[in-house]
């Protein structure tokens, strides 16, 4: 299996890099907005952290999805056999 490696575009958008920031005007639902207050506060950190990671989090996924939809159009569906390998490996 090949390893995942890294662009230099993806490293300069993580959340543990600093890179630019922009500030921006969004309109967010008042309960989500109240949850990521307090799990900012939990975890001493500024909302805009917080809501950073959230995205860059939500960007991976999409990514990884884009990912397995392409390997499955190409190879097939991922079988439960080749998903309980995978796992078993991330657990060494």
């Amino acid at each position: 299996m090949r390893k995942a490696t890294r662009s230099a575009k993806t490293r300069s958008s993580s959340p543990t890099t600093r890179g630019r920031a922009k500030k921006v005007s969004l309109t967010v639902d008042e309960g989500v907005l109240s949850a990521m207050e307090r799990e900012a506060k939990k975890a001493n950190r500024t909302l805009s952290a917080e809501v950073t990671e959230a995205l860059a989090r939500e960007l991976r996924r999409r990514r990884l999805q884009e990912l397995v939809a392409s390997y499955e159009q190409e190879k097939g569906a991922i079988t439960a056999k080749e998903l309980a390998a995978i796992q078993a490996e991330w657990q060494e």
